[in-house]
């Protein structure tokens, strides 16, 4: 069969980075050894409607998937809709993080035939061979759908166990200097050393109970092994000159002596690359000689995902972080040279404005190179949700809202209070010179610090404090 991957078109704040979800589903496909694959970024190429059509009328394909998060959703909605107006005979299939957060409201839109929940390389599969042969496709795991005036949404299929069993992405279908050339942003990492960026997974899935996280992957963490990692690594290095990693996973140093390893490994084969890790790292994880053999292998930056100062909200999130041992791990990485960037949060559950200055304190305090600010959102499938919906807060369905507006307010303050703490979180922040210093002494693109700066400056003279991050569901 045919079968169209679109990354569809997102905020414009949101960074343009390779689209690694249908990149592993392509070559999932592929080696099925049945089916032609092609993959289009409308965030990149055939951005109009028009160009879109004619792409899809010329490849005609018999099944066409569209992936994103929810702060896509009306983007995807309307790609959904756009296809079944071309009057083709092809089947619409929606998935990615927005997908396994809402199904059952997805699979009400008409023009949506399938919803593929969770990890989905098994899943696509099994339905478009289904497809192919005119098999029945009720029985698939992880697949939601219409029968009749029913909506059906199986239970999501076990992660896979085995990671290295997943080809690598299919690069190769990508046109990968159409993302390096871009003057736009395409990587999650604010300051990155290099254009010439690549993301990559190392493991799936996350073993905490976060009351605000999705579960995408599953509560199950299962890991690449380190010749696996390497070898990709060495791929993106040597056949598409890639200068700088992107490690996305969502929690890379769970294992610490795996994720030493990895770094061991860059050191041994001298592969000359860049590291950063935008998606945050758990702070409590980390030792002093993670962080030093991270620095040794190429890191140049890192986030730490605090999201709260106060001890007892750390404790009501289930983030349940030793405060002071974050403190000693900052301090610590910032002293190997590496750019250090911390996530926060304001307005969980019953938050009291108090506790939403310790976090303020908590991040000043701290020598944190930058600092991402975000409203609590509740999703779908989350304990953060559930309590929202308890509150009587009308979450019943989170279509598009993002972590820099306020859609819900679950605190202890009024909506205008939490705005004025968001805001203040920022310029008490941002608006010291000396941090400033500090960033031009560590990065060596002044340029790129420059230019995000000031719009960090312009943003916040409009109270549009837009960040950017790779955390969004």
């Amino acid at each position: 069969m045919k079968v169209l991957l679109i990354q569809p078109k997102s905020n414009l704040f949101l960074a343009r980075s390779i689209p690694l979800g249908i990149s592993y589903l392509a070559s999932a496909l592929r080696r099925e050894g049945r089916h032609t694959v092609m993959i289009v970024d409308t965030r990149c190429h055939h951005r109009s409607d028009q160009d879109l059509r004619r792409l899809i009328k010329e490849f005609y394909p018999e099944v066409i998937g569209v992936s994103g998060l929810s702060i896509q959703a009306r983007e995807i909605h309307r790609l959904a809709l756009l296809v079944k107006q071309a009057e083709l005979n092809c089947r619409v299939v929606i998935g990615g993080a927005y997908a396994s957060a809402s199904p059952d409201f997805i699979i009400n839109d008409p023009n949506v035939d399938f919803v593929v929940i969770g990890e989905g390389e098994r899943t696509i599969c099994s339905l478009v061979d289904s497809l192919a042969n005119g098999k029945d496709v009720s029985r698939i795991g992880g697949l939601a759908f219409r029968d009749g005036d029913k909506r059906v949404v199986n239970p999501p299929v076990d992660g896979i166990t085995d990671l290295d069993a997943i080809p690598f992405p299919a690069w190769d279908l990508i046109d990968m200097e159409g993302y390096f050339n871009d003057t736009r942003r395409h990587s999650e990492n604010p300051i990155p050393l290099s254009r010439r960026i690549a993301p990559i997974f190392t493991s799936r899935g996350c073993p905490y109970r976060c009351i605000y996280c999705h579960n995408i992957f599953g509560k199950k963490i299962r890991f690449r092994s380190v010749q696996n990692v390497l070898e990709e690594i060495e791929c993106l290095v040597k056949d598409y000159a890639v200068e700088e990693i992107e490690v996305v996973d969502d929690c890379f140093n769970f294992n610490l002596d795996r994720a030493k390893k990895i770094c061991d490994e860059i050191i041994r084969r001298g592969i000359t690359v860049n590291l950063s890790f935008p998606n945050g790292l758990r702070v409590d994880r980390m030792d002093e000689d993670l962080v030093v053999k991270l620095k040794k292998a190429g890191t140049h930056m890192l986030y730490y995902a605090i999201e709260t100062g106060s001890p007892e909200m750390q404790k009501r999130i289930k983030k349940n972080l030793d405060l002071e041992k974050a403190r000693h791990l900052v301090q610590y990485t910032v002293r190997q040279g590496i750019v250090t960037g911390g996530f926060f949060m304001f307005g969980f559950p019953h938050e009291t404005r108090e506790q939403m200055l310790q976090t303020i304190r908590f991040a000043k305090e701290m020598p944190f190179h930058i600092a991402d600010f975000f409203y609590v959102t509740p999703r779908p499938n989350t304990q953060l949700f559930g309590e929202f919906k308890e509150m009587g807060l009308g979450v019943d369905h989170m279509e598009s809202g993002d972590y820099q507006r306020l859609s819900f307010n679950g605190s202890a303050v009024s909506d205008a209070e939490l705005r004025k703490i968001w805001k203040k979180a920022f310029r008490e922040f941002y608006f010291h010179p000396w941090r400033v210093l500090r960033l031009c002494k560590v990065i060596s693109n002044k340029r790129l610090l420059i230019k995000n700066a000031l719009r960090i400056f312009i943003r916040s003279l409009r109270g549009d404090l837009t960040t950017y991050s790779s955390r969004e569901i």
